[in-house]
């Protein structure tokens, strides 16, 4: 078998032929299992199809439609399907049509926001917009939410727009007003900021006849309640209602769609609260849970019999997830055969486990004859596909990274390797313009070509002509920027003498503000970034010096990915898993605090999602499933030691093969294979924190001969007043740490930094 894809289910769920005669109600019933059929002719009041993994949704939700209509219980206008993608609901058009014909052109079948933009462009003027509204997206938004903050002049390094964006559309979708919202969180002074721009950003929304993607399905809401008679016209008009993946709703999709079923309530949801995984999307399990006390009279019909995965898979997936307290109870099972044990294996650390998936892919594929993409590797965070992927290169296994892009064409990773670059060699001139304005420093394109004409002119390097800005013809915050990046490589330069290549990214990713910048997000995506930046530090702690480790990430960046005619391995997270399938599955990193993750421990919550979310992951095997955990992983460039994921506990022990005989050797060597990758080792040195070197001085400024004392206040010429919380060292190797009043806590190099007592 050879595919270049892989869909929710096999096309029909359990390989019927769907080419029944177009208007024939029977026919739109054969191959059908019973709870399928029983889902398709239900009629007459609210029905909740619990639809487990593989279990042929898809083809139960297209036949429903394609029954209705050929009954004649309802005509095209009046049936609505909601999908969450115009992918899927393209798909579900174009398989109606062929089971019906071209009548059911004329059905509602699209997303939420394509259905209450429909709406909207007919009747916006019930809330006072003109129906030619413009539409923001998220990057439109963002710029409104910056602009308006300067305008107030918030620190947008404190507070970053894109959070402050992000915290309006969380408000919104739970149909929260600017008035709600700070009436709720008018205690907290960050919310209390957040609010007061969510009040000028509706203003300025508002004024601008616009609306962003969130108000399309809070301003359809609006709408019908302000007006009885459009309501009632959208209401009588959709006698039957249909909702796919009813778990991933939020609260505003959950009262359209009751609102909109309210008259017929000819509502048909479709969904599994088993793969409610997207919480940080704003999705709410509990719609889907507490459908029944919303309409006690639902009938509720449980899709059990999966079509994808053998027995073995599907009593592990049921093991796990019976943990959970907040679902429907059901229990996957197969009419085909129990299949392999599931294969676990118990790694010495990462790079071990990179190495046994690398060569378990090509065992599959020689002894069971699978295609490079009929094997897929999940993970549950981004950054850890960078040592998968070095391993995939060193074994010549072809990847590609779904939905995501490889570890080193990630922006924060070579935003963090150009200052890498710069340290090592400061007349790198890309590199310098990579990052000279990253994180911003008001430092434009304008800008950047004076410094680069006066270099030119004065025979300097780019990062040396920064040390000019005034006569390079800067003002202002470009200036100011100039100065601060010069500065901070100065110091970083210094630092690179006495710090370990993983200190070095460390002071990198603080110095330069990045760290700051993305924890000033406060978003899912930001930390995710943040986790990667701690793998390449983790990285980094492999090599002596930072040019080996800048000479190799050069290498490793810049591989051609490998290519075969039978297409690549695919890796992506485990959220990107969900809706695919593959024959072959490796699931990696099953350990506490990586999965589940940390931020899931002390939340119960969270934890029924990690739990969710490896369900997921083990029902997407179709045949063979494989699941690894490292004793050890380096964070940030420590190793730490790890405990198994309670997960892997949870699977009864008759249906793993546990191919780990005895535990790892905690000491290894150290060592380059013939690659020049890495070689195996379980233990490190860790090196020392930041700031608990010495560095010898670029210029002295006498700062070190001041004898600082902690809680001593200070003046730097750049950063003004703040306070000593750390004094190490003595004379050229003194450090401070300093909590500036504008500009937060600063590491400074005294030889070197301009600063004196207040």
């Amino acid at each position: 078998m050879s595919r270049n894809s892989f869909s929710d289910e096999s096309l029909w769920g359990n390989g019927a032929s769907e080419s029944p005669s177009r208007l024939d109600p029977s026919s739109l019933l054969e191959g059908l299992t019973a709870p399928q059929r029983e889902a398709v002719t239900q009629r007459g009041g609210p029905l909740l199809v619990i639809a487990g993994a593989g279990s042929g949704k898809t083809r139960v939700l297209t036949r429903r439609v394609a029954h209705l209509l050929a009954t004649g219980d309802a005509r095209p206008f009046e049936i609505m399907a909601i999908t969450f993608t115009n992918k899927a609901a393209d798909e579900m058009r174009r398989r109606v049509v062929d089971l019906v014909g071209g009548e059911a052109d004329q059905m509602w079948v699209s997303t939420f926001h394509s259905a209450c933009l429909r709406m909207l462009r007919s009747h916006a003027d019930v809330l006072g917009y003109e129906r030619g509204f413009t539409i923001y997206d998220a990057g439109d938004a963002e710029m409104a939410v910056e602009r308006l903050m300067k305008e107030q002049n918030f620190d947008t390094k404190r507070l970053s727009p894109r959070s402050v964006a992000a915290a309006i559309s969380a408000a919104k979708n739970e149909m929260l007003s600017p008035g709600v919202y700070l009436d709720a969180y008018g205690e907290d002074p960050q919310r209390r900021r957040i609010a007061q721009i969510y009040v000028l950003y509706a203003q300025r929304l508002r004024t601008a006849n616009a609306m962003d993607f969130d108000d399309l399905l809070v301003n359809a809401v609006a709408m019908m309640k302000a007006d009885e008679h459009v309501l009632r016209s959208y209401q009588e008009r959709f006698k039957y209602l249909l909702v796919d993946e009813f778990q991933d709703t939020n609260g505003v999709q959950n009262e359209l769609v009751m609102m909109l079923a309210a008259e017929h309530r000819n509502l048909c949801v479709v969904g599994d609260s088993d793969q409610s995984i997207y919480r940080f999307r704003a999705a709410d399990v509990r719609n889907i849970l507490q459908f029944e006390l919303r309409f006690p009279d639902a009938q509720v019909i449980l899709l059990e019999q999966n079509f994808r995965s053998t027995q073995t898979i599907l009593d592990a997936a049921n093991a796990v997830i019976a943990k959970n307290a907040s679902r429907h109870a059901k229990n996957l099972f197969t009419d085909g055969d129990q299949g392999e044990k599931i294969r676990l294996y118990r790694a010495g650390d990462e790079y071990d486990e990179g190495r046994w998936v690398a060569s378990e892919l090509r065992r599959l594929r020689s002894e069971h004859g699978l295609s490079w993409n009929e094997m897929a590797v999940f993970y549950r965070t981004n950054a850890q596909s960078r040592v998968l992927e070095e391993e995939m290169l060193r074994a010549s296994v072809p990847y590609r990274v779904i939905s995501g892009m490889r570890f080193y064409d990630r922006k924060e990773i070579k935003s963090t390797l150009a200052y890498a670059r710069l340290i090592v060699n400061p007349r790198d001139e890309a590199s310098a313009r990579r990052v000279i304005n990253e994180p911003k420093r008001g430092i434009g394109e304008s800008a950047q070509a004076k410094i680069g004409a006066y270099g030119a002119e004065h025979g300097l390097s780019f990062a040396e002509a920064c040390h000019y800005g005034a006569a390079a013809g800067l003002t202002g915050r470009a200036l100011a920027g100039a100065a601060k990046f010069s500065f901070m490589l100065d110091e970083l330069r210094a630092l690179a003498n006495d710090l370990s290549p993983r200190e070095l990214i460390d002071a990198i990713v603080r110095e330069s503000g990045m760290g700051d910048a993305l924890r000033a997000e406060d978003s899912d995506e930001a930390y995710s970034r943040l986790e990667n930046l701690g793998e390449l530090a983790s990285a980094a702690a492999q090599y002596d010096t930072l040019l080996d480790f800048v000479e190799r990430m050069a290498l490793v960046a810049d591989s051609d990915q490998l290519d075969s005619g039978e297409g690549a391995i695919s890796l992506m997270t485990l959220h990107v898993a969900k809706g695919l399938e593959y024959p072959a599955v490796v699931v990696t990193g099953l350990e506490e605090t990586v999965f589940p993750h940390r931020r899931a421990l002390s939340d119960d919550a969270e934890l029924e999602e990690e739990r969710r979310l490896c369900y997921v992951g083990i029902t997407r095997a179709m045949r063979h499933l494989s699941l690894t955990h490292a004793w050890s992983r380096t964070m940030w460039g420590h190793r730490v030691e790890s405990i198994a994921s309670r997960f892997l506990q949870e699977i009864p022990p008759e249906l793993v093969t546990d191919l780990s005989s005895t535990l790892p050797t905690r000491r290894s060597s150290f060592s380059l294979d013939d690659d020049g990758f890495v070689g195996r080792s379980t233990e490190f040195t860790e090196g020392r924190a930041f700031g608990t070197g010495a560095a010898p001085p670029v210029r002295s400024t006498g700062a070190e001969k001041l004898g600082l004392a902690v809680g001593e206040r200070v003046v730097h010429d750049r950063f003004g007043e703040g306070v000593v919380v750390r004094v190490e060292g003595e004379g050229s190797h003194a450090r401070a740490a300093v909590n500036f009043d504008e500009h937060g806590t600063k590491h400074l190099v005294l030889a070197m930094t301009p600063l004196r007592r207040a």
